[in-house]
């Protein structure tokens, strides 16, 4: 039998995770060295809500014997609201909005969690909100930012500054080509970590119904 609690515990890894992959979609713009082609992927990835884009999750942890897949869609409609639909393996509904997360599996009971006891999702949902309007300096205070690669190929470290984050989530990197992300990995304080693939990727899906995380990693790498 399931352990709720653990369930839940994982649900919000998940949730963190979709959430940070959808969050940093427009992080090129942000850690890209020439003020050119900064501008350049901002204005080439900056959106207007509603946006929606599909992901798939795959969670590595070390309490699993295989790897945890999970996929759906994620919507953002303005300001703080935002919302996570998995559909496969499992259906769950998860939104952020009025300053609180809730999420419900299937027709179950809807759990409630205040966003301000988890600060690593709030500050995430904060970068977002920054990258889109062009603020810079707000992704800033809670992420030390470094990039490689060109606009064509580009790979993106976020290191945590703020010691609630560092709790959470030791770095988060970032995949990409031109205007568009591909994946991103959670690296967790504790060492599980996570790969979501994001847009077009996530719509070719996975290559094994456990990948490898190494596997995963060179596909996410490759052309």
């Amino acid at each position: 039998m399931h352990n709720p609690r653990w369930m839940q515990r994982c649900s919000m890894h998940a949730f963190r995770s979709a959430l940070a992959a959808f969050a940093l979609t427009a992080t090129a713009a942000v850690a890209t060295a020439a003020p050119g082609l900064a501008e350049s992927l901002l204005a080439g990835m900056a959106k207007a809500p509603p946006v929606s884009t599909p992901f798939v999750l795959v969670s590595y942890r070390g309490v699993l014997d295989r790897p945890l897949v999970v996929s759906g869609n994620l919507r953002w409609l303005g300001g703080d609201n935002m919302e996570r639909d998995i559909a496969k393996p499992f259906r769950e509904t998860a939104k952020i909005a009025d300053g609180t997360i809730t999420v419900q599996r299937g027709n179950g009971e809807v759990q409630r969690i205040p966003l301000a006891r988890a600060p690593q999702t709030n500050a995430m949902l904060a970068g977002f909100r920054a990258l889109l309007g062009g603020d810079v300096s707000a992704l800033q205070k809670d992420f030390t930012l470094a990039a490689q690669g060109s606009e064509a190929r580009w790979v993106i470290t976020l290191t945590p500054r703020t010691d609630s984050i560092k709790r959470q989530v030791a770095s988060l990197v970032i995949d990409g080509r031109n205007h568009e992300p591909r994946c991103l990995t959670m690296m967790d304080a504790n060492g599980d970590s996570s790969i979501t693939l994001v847009g077009a990727m996530a719509e070719q899906g996975l290559r094994s119904a456990a990948p490898l995380e190494s596997a995963l990693a060179a596909r996410c790498r490759n052309p």
